[in-house]
């Protein structure tokens, strides 16, 4: 595709650019090694060029190894010294679900009778009661909000509302740059669609949340997972480093309380991770759905606080009620996209629900319920944690959460496979989410998601114990073996 023309003088700038779009594709496998790279002329015809500017363009890669010339052959891909290099990972292509994770899947979510497998609570934590007389009201005083059609942007009142709050937490959001979503999955899955397409690059945090790798593999993407550091965040580190080698389109986060380590990026970080992103041409898409249920005094920023490219998404249903599948994407570069794909999917969201949030949003009553539910949730979070730490064998680690619902639980080395685990403890009517559906490999084999927000009780006790149970048993096991 040919670029747009410089200004005379600006000819220095015009072969890096085409020199970078050239190590992109290098770097996301388009050109592999000893691939021939087009020719002077070619590249002079198709981007509009000089001779001498197509051949700055070639010698500057040559010059940085990208490139090799051949006498009377051309230039080629060189090797790839940075999938060499010690550390440095490579995109790749998300396998099909084999048989055993597909049930897995299947399963985590249906009825049991602990539920230990979600990420939500008990419908004791959420405004149940409130939410139904607001609606009753609103469709007395407003029947058309049901007789309405759910084409457009979703309700203006709302999309207001959540630009408002928005302020609190470090971002100018424009209401019309608000698009109403039938919860934050869809908000997070045509944000991808509006930015991707089939062979590109993403990376996502590890361990990752286990519905989003299953978005990315059915849009046919690659994929890096970048583990978390000691802190349980993303490592920044090489986060970055694969933004400055132009390995990644994308990077999907959650940055505040992410799901399943529930930890928190710091501002700092957010703010490089976000400065690169920008610098080396990286679109972040940013999940920011348990940010409102932050432990700490603060909300924090999401991410999109440090730069307004990044395409935040959110909801309601992890603070108002599961139910609700309000949720909600803004972009400052891709709305139009994305409100196009909206109305071409679902075309709509219903209004009513949309109404009943925003008038929750309006008169206070939203953050009255956020302080009780941030209490429960950090009592559960760590009472349950402590009985975990008490039921399993030395060596298990547990997740100190600072938001959510859920703890990782690390078994120790040669504990019982989980996927072992998670059939015994569904046979034994107890939900776990095994660790293997949070990454593309079998790397958390040994881990399980633990939710803690259907309460604490005796049988949640005894389930817990029982999966300790079983752990030691196997340890145990192992050793006479």
């Amino acid at each position: 595709m040919p670029m747009e023309q410089t200004e005379p003088g600006k000819q220095g700038s015009l072969y890096r650019q085409i020199a970078e779009q050239i190590k992109q594709a290098i770097h996301a496998g388009f050109l592999p090694a000893n691939a021939r790279l087009p020719s002077v002329r070619t590249l002079a015809t198709q981007y509009n060029i000089s001779l001498t500017t197509a051949l700055k363009t070639l010698r500057t890669l040559e010059d940085e190894h990208y490139a090799v010339a051949k006498p009377k052959s051309g230039f080629f891909v060189a090797p790839r010294r940075h999938s060499l290099q010690k550390g440095a990972v490579q995109p790749r292509e998300i396998a099909p679900l084999d048989e055993q994770t597909e049930l897995h899947m299947a399963m985590v979510g249906e009825d049991c009778r602990v539920r230990l497998d979600l990420a939500n609570g008990d419908s004791s934590l959420y405004p149940i009661k409130k939410l139904s007389l607001i609606m009753r009201q609103l469709g007395y005083s407003k029947p058309f909000l049901l007789g309405d059609t759910v084409k457009g942007s979703g309700y203006a009142p709302l999309k207001t509302e959540i630009a408002r709050r928005a302020i609190d937490y470090g971002c100018n959001i424009n209401p019309d740059n608000i698009l109403v979503t039938n919860g934050c999955v869809e908000a997070l899955s045509l944000a991808l669609h509006a930015t991707v397409i089939p062979g590109d690059a993403v990376a996502v945090e590890s361990p990752c949340y286990f519905v989003l790798l299953q978005m990315l593999r059915q849009l046919k993407l690659r994929v890096i997972e970048v583990e978390a550091g000691n802190e349980g965040y993303v490592d920044s580190e090489k986060l970055v480093a694969l933004f400055q080698r132009k390995a990644v389109k994308v990077f999907v986060t959650l940055a505040n309380v992410n799901n399943p380590l529930g930890k928190t990026i710091p501002n700092e970080k957010k703010a490089r991770i976000a400065q690169q992103a920008d610098e080396n041409g990286v679109i972040i898409i940013e999940d920011d759905t348990f940010g409102d249920i932050a432990f700490g005094i603060q909300r924090p920023f999401p991410m999109r606080a440090f730069s307004p490219n990044v395409i935040l998404c959110s909801g309601f249903s992890k603070t108002v009620a599961p139910g609700m599948r309000v949720g909600w994407v803004h972009s400052n570069h891709y709305m139009r996209k994305i409100t196009s794909l909206k109305y071409t999917s679902t075309m709509g969201s219903p209004i009513l629900p949309q109404a009943t949030i925003a008038e929750l949003l309006s008169n206070g009553g939203y953050d009255a319920h956020l302080r009780k539910l941030r209490h429960k949730l950090a009592s559960l979070v760590g009472k349950i944690r402590q009985v975990v730490l008490r039921a399993f064998p030395p060596g298990t680690k547990v997740s100190e959460p600072e938001g959510g619902y859920v703890l990782w639980v690390e078994m120790p080395k040669n504990a019982l496979n989980v996927r072992s685990l998670f059939i015994k403890a569904r046979n034994a009517g107890i939900g776990i989410a095994p660790g293997h559906i949070f990454a593309t490999d079998d790397r958390y084999d040994h881990c399980f998601r633990l939710n803690t927000g259907f309460g604490y009780n005796d049988e949640v006790e005894q389930a817990i114990a029982q999966l300790g149970q079983w752990c030691t048993q196997s340890l145990v096991g192992h050793e006479g073996g």
